[in-house]
């Protein structure tokens, strides 16, 4: 396969990893839209969210394995297309079960789209060099939180929802055009007895790590701005705007955190660090729901978890390139992801039980500070990596 120059590869994976991940967000954006439209309860709100991450999460170890023999171009330029049908069946649901199978087939882009985007970087840039361009990758995810945040909003207030869906599928269908001419070599460039060789035991730990972040992720994700609007009578533009905000702040932490891994902390003091900057906004959450802290709160709590755990997919991504290595960063990459979107899966559900029973979001929110915690304890166990001292 001819070299993908840098600034191309940094669109054509951000703008994969943007496509993969935008329905999440829409469930969380559109949450007071879906209840009052379906008549659902904030329960069938997570299910969605847990549709699209099981099936990822069951998903992403065969398509880490196809993407290995299949070639990384290729994949990625599926995922592309898997994204556009999902937008497009997504927007035209006429019923709750409808939707919640477009947010099943979700799962399929979701669980694809890192370790086609992880192949592509490992067969286009030499170790210690890849720091910035998963940067730049991971970001996508951030760039597509902010542009849902900011845009479903305003489109949904112009016309409905639906519209506000299938406006977005100009991202996959540019990223298609992106990819024109691209094809994977006949050969793929993999040494003696690589597709025989085990995903290495740091991997998954690296594993473990996401598994307990996704929890805690999904249940902060997914329901923050709801939280926002009920618990702190903010308006359904504002909420918008904190995930808008957490996407635009999640951009600058997940290209700077993989450089700072690579360069100066280590695969594993950067993901300890970034466990415990998010439980700190766990903790701010939690305090808010008490009422012992201001409505305006939720901005630095917001803020903290784009720089903490909403980037933690950048520096785990670059980890298990330089761990796994070339004809395995697929399988690894599915390890790992099995693990995160599992744990993702859980999360909003588990969040949205929670408030229904319990009448209050505090609890959920110190659930999520405590699972943080822990993560940060399990970050131990991954080493630095190969250009650093292991912690």
């Amino acid at each position: 396969m001819e070299k993908i120059s840098r600034s191309r590869l940094g669109a054509i994976t951000a703008g994969t990893m943007a496509v993969g991940t935008f329905p999440l967000i829409a469930f969380s954006v559109l949450a007071a839209d879906f209840i009052e439209e379906f008549g659902i309860s904030r329960a069938q709100v997570g299910l969605l969210v847990t549709s699209t991450a099981l099936v990822g999460a069951l998903a992403s170890p065969y398509f880490g394995r196809l993407t290995d023999r299949m070639g990384a171009v290729r994949a990625t330029r599926a995922t592309l297309m898997v994204g556009a049908a999902t937008m497009v069946g997504l927007a035209s649901s006429p019923i709750y079960g409808v939707l919640l199978l477009a947010a099943l087939v979700a799962g399929v882009g979701n669980g694809w789209s890192n370790p086609a985007t992880n192949a592509l970087i490992v067969e286009n840039v030499l170790p210690g060099e890849r720091g910035v361009v998963t940067g730049i990758k991971q970001a996508g995810v951030q760039a597509g939180i902010f542009l849902a945040g900011l845009l479903l909003p305003v489109f949904t207030a112009l016309w409905n929802w639906r519209v506000a869906l299938a406006l977005f599928i100009v991202v996959p269908l540019a990223g298609l055009v992106g990819m024109a001419g691209l094809e994977d070599s006949s050969r793929h460039h993999h040494l003696p007895g690589e597709g025989e060789r085990a995903v290495p035991i740091s991997v998954k730990w690296i594993g473990v790590y996401g598994t307990i972040s996704g929890i805690a992720t999904s249940a902060m994700l997914g329901f923050l701005p709801l939280f926002a609007e009920e618990d702190q009578l903010w308006s359904p533009t504002a909420a918008g705007s904190l995930v808008a905000a957490i996407g635009l702040t999640g951009v600058v932490a997940r290209i700077t955190w993989p450089s700072v891994a690579e360069r100066f902390l280590g695969h594993g003091r950067t993901l300890r660090l970034l466990a415990l900057l998010s439980a700190c906004s766990a903790g701010l959450l939690a305090l808010a729901a008490l009422e012992i802290l201001p409505s305006w709160i939720l901005v630095p709590a917001a803020l903290l978890l784009a720089g903490g755990a909403m980037a933690w997919n950048a520096v785990g991504m670059l980890a298990v390139m330089d761990l796994a290595g070339p004809g395995v960063v697929g399988r690894g990459t599915g390890v790992v992801l099995l693990g995160f979107l599992l744990g993702y899966s859980a999360g909003a559900p588990l969040m949205g039980l929670s408030v229904d029973a319990l009448g209050s979001y505090g609890p959920g929110w110190f659930m999520a500070a405590g699972l943080l915690v822990l993560a940060s304890f399990i970050a131990g166990r991954v080493p630095a990596g190969s250009t650093l001292t292991a912690p």
